[in-house]
């Protein structure tokens, strides 16, 4: 796979040209990494410390775009998102355009752009892990409703595998359920 695009709302932070995330994030990601020449990461960046939980991408070739963060919870940070909103738009757009292969992580703010986004690239790979509930029923916000209506509609995500935890009614031919490794009570440590 040459050019692997991974869109994501995980916070990243930069140290010594290594970028680092969420551990069993990055964790995941270096297992489908091994398998990649060029890695085009769009995700929020911020300046911090490195947390005890956080992890190095293992990959080459390393092209991270920085996307911003944003949220529609407060009044203030609707206004400034309805700005940020069509640039992140068009930073996916061209990113997915020159990606082979498009991978986006969902529930969340980048990842519903990406969503949307993707439908207009039938054409390409694309896989997606949906890392949240996906049972139909739970209580969910409604940006989370609408990503998995998406990505369950095998004619708007052509082309596109979705991973989700677990076996549900109605999942089109593109949802591949997988469940988690889980311990018995006598081999969990403290």
């Amino acid at each position: 796979m040459n050019k692997f695009l991974i869109i994501t709302s995980v916070i990243h932070t930069k140290d010594k040209n290594r970028y680092f995330g969420y551990g069993p994030y990055i964790n995941e990601m270096n297992v489908w990494l091994k398998y990649v020449d060029q890695l085009y990461i769009l995700a929020p960046l911020e300046n911090r410390n490195i947390n005890p939980i956080d992890l190095a991408y293992k990959c080459d070739v390393i092209n991270f775009k920085r996307v911003a963060s944003f949220s529609f919870t407060t009044l203030k940070s609707r206004i400034l998102s309805l700005f940020k909103l069509p640039i992140i738009f068009w930073q996916i757009f061209v990113a997915m355009r020159q990606a082979d292969h498009i991978h986006l992580r969902c529930p969340g703010n980048i990842g519903l752009i990406g969503c949307i986004v993707q439908i207009f690239f039938p054409y390409k790979n694309k896989t997606a892990k949906y890392a949240g509930n996906w049972d139909p029923k739970s209580n969910q916000p409604w940006t989370y409703k609408l990503q998995k209506r998406i990505l369950n509609n095998s004619f708007l995500t052509r082309n596109m595998q979705v991973l989700v935890y677990g076996e549900w009614e109605n999942q089109s031919k593109n949802i591949k359920s997988f469940f988690t490794a889980t311990y018995l009570e006598s081999e969990k440590k403290r």
